[in-house]
């Protein structure tokens, strides 16, 4: 008897565990069934060795074939947790664990500590603040907005769509890779050919583009590839070297200023930052991870003006689902103004896209105060 219900219980515990998730939740959140008198069903939990993952396809909206040099992201709270190299098909497959293909994530720091959201004991996983999309040069990508998800659910996403982005005045292939001396561009097709190996062996890479910039130093594309590969290997002021060296070889190259912008806000570099910023949004308007960075770097400089004016772009743009943070940047700008209840509006926003979000708490209690103190209406009366 006793074996017969030992079956049983792994027979209820597969049929919970195989149900969608939506469904699990909405008729028993806890897990136990309604019923008090009930015998409880031991749920299984998943097996330690299952990986999450999440996968899709990318499509052009052409229908052309997908470039090789795509590459699709995780974005959670605003910052990049995981890449993907996408495959000849436009398939992509995005481990949860932070580790990436090639030289875009050569990092070995574990998930936890890039943020990347794990599964509890029972497999689930919360993404309610996390989107998929594409990056690809002179191109834009639709989002895949990601919820709460299980390790038993099908992995496949959907599909994200690129489309061509106009007036941009900049170029996302250099002109340097054409004009390079045969030794220097030897080097770099060598260099790119190995960063996109799983285990690439990024001191001989950036040995070899070292060699290359020695016979051209005006040769950005190997500069900005230095410059990545020395961000990989963790030494962000050579890789700041090589993105400044990259930007003198060819200012209009813009892709580079997507990786310079974030290192200068790192280092403290808030106003070079901005003008690097600022620049790169003349060339190329549609960099909205360059303009979230040059909104925080505005508000931290005390600018709450141009904070407002580069936040309100996001807004416009529909890029709040990746940047919820320029809710929380226009709350600050406005309260350093002393407009209270514009920057409670969008506190309250920033509070709906990212309800777990570090500063959250604080928002919070900011919100409760100035609602006690009389100085902003009531969420309710607000709306």
């Amino acid at each position: 008897m006793a074996a017969t219900g030992s079956v049983l219980v792994l027979a209820a515990a597969t049929v919970f565990l195989l149900q969608p998730l939506a469904a699990q939740l909405a008729r028993d959140p806890t897990g136990i069934a309604a019923d008090p008198t009930a015998e409880p069903v031991a749920l299984l939990p998943p097996d330690p060795e299952m990986t999450a993952y999440i996968s899709g396809s990318v499509q052009m909206s052409n229908g052309a074939v997908v470039p090789k040099e795509t590459i699709i992201e995780l974005v959670c709270g605003g910052f990049a947790r995981a890449t993907d190299q996408v495959g000849p098909d436009g398939a992509f497959d995005i481990e949860l664990s932070g580790r990436g293909s090639g030289v875009v994530d050569a990092t070995q720091i574990s998930a936890q500590a890039l943020g990347v959201p794990q599964p509890n004991h029972l497999g689930v996983v919360n993404m309610s603040n996390c989107v998929v999309h594409a990056e690809l040069p002179g191109h834009q990508s639709s989002e895949i907005q990601l919820g709460i998800r299980s390790l038993f659910d099908s992995p496949d996403v959907g599909e994200v769509v690129l489309s061509r982005v106009e007036d941009v005045l900049g170029h996302a292939i250099s002109p340097t890779i054409a004009r390079a001396p045969t030794k220097a561009l030897q080097s770099y097709e060598w260099a790119l050919k190995q960063v996109g190996k799983p285990r690439p062996n990024l001191r001989k890479i950036a040995a070899r583009l070292e060699a290359a910039v020695r016979v051209d130093s005006s040769f950005a594309a190997a500069w900005k590839l230095l410059g990545q590969v020395w961000e990989s290997l963790g030494m962000p002021e050579d890789a700041l070297d090589a993105y400044r060296q990259a930007v003198d070889g060819d200012p209009y190259l813009y892709p580079v200023y997507t990786r310079i912008v974030p290192l200068l806000v790192a280092s403290g570099d808030l106003a070079g930052a901005i003008e690097m910023g600022e620049k790169a949004l003349d060339i190329n308007p549609h960099l909205d991870d360059v303009r979230f960075y040059v909104a925080g770097a505005h508000l931290r400089t005390g600018n709450n003006e141009r904070c407002i004016e580069k936040s309100l772009e996001l807004v416009e743009r529909g890029a709040t689902s990746t940047y919820p943070q320029a809710h929380q940047f226009l709350g600050s700008a406005y309260a350093n103004n002393g407009e209270f209840q514009s920057s409670a509006t969008h506190f309250r926003r920033f509070l709906e896209l990212s309800p777990n979000a570090t500063a959250a708490d604080a928002v919070r209690n900011q919100l409760e105060e100035w609602s006690k103190l009389g100085v902003i209406a009531p969420a309710d009366e607000a709306r």
